[in-house]
């Protein structure tokens, strides 16, 4: 049966009430087929990130205040999901992320720069620190989630900031890393991230967790790519300018990637690349309100 691939950005798990109707949908999926999960970081969380870079870099960041504030916000929402016990594990990453966090932002504010090596190792940072804290949320359901990082299956070249995904060597690592996974075991990918051959990680540009869950979902052959955010769908119009925006309930290939280089933002631009040629179609869909959403497929479907 093949696998189901679904994507939820930073507002569908930035709180307690949004992430838990994120994994009422994993957990509803799962009944029917295998499922991938990839996450975005918290909302708000990567901004703050580059924020934080730019302060240290300037030396004018409480380094120390900050790193607190992020570390807090993330064991709040472990707590909230999946309690002491069923998030041990995930407490153990957010501790790591906050120390290597801390430790990177010192070194910045230090030098008084940060190179696109060490400014990506940062931003990854905030998927890093989100997937534990989905999968401790669905190991509290009773499903064997694994937190896996991205920069083991995504290989990229060393663009850094908007790095190119090799697609062919991410294949064979995306399906060899699943492959290893239990039986049954619901992986939870980050999204955004990638790594060189030498291991050196990158990220895919601004809003790119799209992409993670294209690539991914082409490599494995998945059924669908569903992509889950606060909006009810791709809509006609700016439904914060336009109030008879409605949603469009099916369109091409074409048609969504119009869209989205026109600066629609449901999907990231590229999106839609490794997918089309493979036919495997998209869905796009509201986190705190599931409804028909708009489905993006061939013409003749």
């Amino acid at each position: 049966m093949r696998p189901r691939v679904l994507k939820f950005g930073g507002t569908s798990v930035g709180s307690g009430g949004s992430l838990a109707r994120a994994v009422d949908i994993v957990e509803s999926a799962a009944r029917e087929r295998p499922v991938v999960v990839v996450v975005s970081a918290l909302s708000g969380v990567t901004n703050a990130l580059e924020a934080a870079l730019a302060g240290a870099s300037a030396r004018r960041l409480d380094v120390g205040g900050f790193v607190a504030t992020i570390r807090e916000r993330h064991l709040s929402l472990l707590r909230q999901a999946a309690g002491a016990a069923a998030g041990s594990r995930a407490a153990a990453a957010v501790e790591a992320g906050a120390r290597e966090l801390r430790r990177r932002l010192g070194e910045t504010a230090s030098a008084g720069s940060v190179a696109a090596p060490g400014r990506a190792a940062v931003l990854a940072l905030g998927e890093r620190l989100s997937a534990p804290v989905f999968a401790a949320a669905l190991g509290a359901r009773g499903l064997d989630a694994r937190a896996l990082d991205a920069a083991g299956l995504v290989r990229t070249d060393d663009r850094y900031a908007e790095a190119e995904v090799d697609l062919a060597a991410t294949r064979q690592l995306t399906r060899a890393a699943l492959r290893a996974l239990p039986q049954g075991a619901v992986p939870v990918i980050t999204g955004f991230i990638g790594a060189t051959g030498t291991g050196a990680t990158t990220v895919l540009g601004r809003g790119a967790s799209d992409l993670t869950a294209a690539v991914v979902g082409w490599a494995i052959g998945a059924e669908r790519v569903e992509i889950w955010s606060d909006v009810d769908g791709v809509m006609s119009a700016d439904p914060r300018t336009e109030p008879d925006a409605r949603t469009l309930p099916y369109l091409t290939y074409a048609q969504a990637a119009a869209l989205a280089r026109a600066g629609a933002k449901v999907l990231h631009p590229r999106t839609l690349e490794p997918l089309q040629p493979a036919g495997i179609p998209v869905f796009v869909g509201n986190t705190l309100r599931p409804g028909p959403g708009t489905w993006i497929g061939p013409a003749a479907a």
